[in-house]
């Protein structure tokens, strides 16, 4: 696909004020630059995951890979489910240890479930091809090319590294609390210890952690491609306001339309995204908040091991939290400072072409007024403020339980 470049007057600097447009010659246009693989090795490692359903398509949905696909992802979710369920129905007095605990494995299950059906939705719905195809076009828009930004091996080692905590906190829990059995659950209650999801916990927290750290990848790695590329755009705006190139009004208008792709490209991202981050978080921090105060309130109680393990649990578990908010702040803050500076510019607001100006609001209203974040739980659009005060009340929630439970010794 091609695009057409705007003509700029001859003798004027464009971008980054190293291209140079000499009299009689035209500006000529980066080439287009092959669709970027994002998830790199990761690519690999959803097809093989049980949750690739890129199959499901309509015009593939019948074939013998489509039926496998609709079987072996059925399968898993089948599983999660139920053990989702079994760690539902435990019973235990509120604010017990038991009760606490089984909390924390039902809503880390929960969102290791609703990881996977947004892995299988990515994936049907090809959502990181039309990202990647997007983000390609909107590379040949680039004044300047920058190797950097483009190149992502540095982030997937950070990725494996970061999504090794899960694998290891969560199996080696499962593992040691069915070869021992020492759950903090109520010793009354034989429920959990006779069913099969305590039989195959190791193998079903395994596929539970693969899902959630593919969905985490997924999400991390697009929100850090959408922030890039905009963190980019901020950049080479700068400088065309630092050489008061703005005024031309083909420049403007080719920041204008650059600009508008972008935003159209954040909101296609948050319909899709919302899937995980609109409701994983919530998930994650209700699982820190109960084992947060199992560690503050039971440790001398606690098995040694485990004590070490429940620690583990609120690290990746506030982890997970911070991964579904923290990329949606980050994207939020550069859109802002589009707009900061477009407001800084003094040349351009008081430029006397009324199209311009047009042009000018336009691209100003477009940054302070569009809908472009994602609602946490469909209510709560993140931006900093928000992350802020989720950061700084969700913490108290587990202060005001541990005081509660001191205050109440016979619970």
């Amino acid at each position: 696909m091609e695009f057409e470049v705007p003509m700029v007057e001859a003798g004027t600097t464009l971008g980054l004020g190293g291209l140079y447009v000499k009299p009689g010659v035209e500006p000529t246009q980066l080439p287009s630059p092959p669709a970027p693989k994002l998830l790199g090795p990761f690519e690999s490692l959803i097809r093989f995951s049980g949750l690739d359903c890129h199959k499901l398509r309509k015009e593939s949905i019948r074939s013998v890979k489509g039926i496998m696909s609709a079987v072996i992802a059925v399968i898993i979710l089948i599983i999660m489910v139920v053990q989702v369920f079994t760690y539902m129905r435990i019973e235990d007095k509120p604010f017990t240890v038991g009760w606490a605990e089984s909390t924390v494995y039902a809503f880390m299950a929960l969102q290791a479930l609703i990881s996977a059906i947004a892995v299988i939705c990515w994936t049907r719905e090809n959502f990181v091809s039309q990202f990647e195809d997007t983000l390609s076009r909107l590379r040949t828009m680039r004044l300047s090319t920058s190797q950097s930004i483009d190149d992502y091996t540095n982030f997937h080692r950070k990725a494996a590294v970061m999504i090794v905590p899960i694998f290891a906190v969560i199996l080696s829990t499962s593992f040691y609390s069915s070869v021992t059995n020492r759950y903090q659950l109520n010793d009354s209650s034989t429920f959990y210890s006779e069913s099969i999801v305590h039989q195959f916990s190791p193998f079903i927290d395994f596929v539970g952690c693969l899902a959630s750290s593919l969905a985490i990848v997924i999400y991390v790695t697009v929100n850090t491609a959408l922030n890039r590329e905009i963190k980019h755009f901020n950049k080479e705006l700068t400088n065309s306001a630092r050489f008061q190139q703005l005024t031309l009004p083909q420049v403007l208008n080719n920041y204008s339309k650059r600009h508008s792709d972008l935003i159209q490209l954040t909101r296609f991202v948050n319909q899709h995204l919302s899937k995980y981050g609109g409701i994983v978080p919530f998930f994650s921090l209700t699982a820190f908040v109960n084992v947060a105060y199992i560690v503050g309130s039971f440790k001398e109680s606690l098995d040694p091991v485990m004590y070490v393990f429940l620690n583990g649990y609120m690290f990746i578990s506030m982890g997970i939290t911070i991964a579904g908010l923290s990329p949606l702040v980050k994207v939020q803050n550069n859109i802002q400072e589009t707009a900061e500076i477009l407001m800084h510019d003094d040349v351009l607001q008081t430029c006397g072409d009324d199209q311009m100006h047009h042009t000018y609001r336009v691209t100003l209203d477009r940054c302070l007024h569009s809908n472009s974040k994602l609602a946490f739980l469909n209510a709560f659009p993140v931006d900093s403020n928000c992350f802020n005060r989720i950061i700084f009340f969700v913490p108290n929630i587990s202060a005001a339980m541990i005081l509660y439970r001191l205050s109440h010794p016979n619970l």
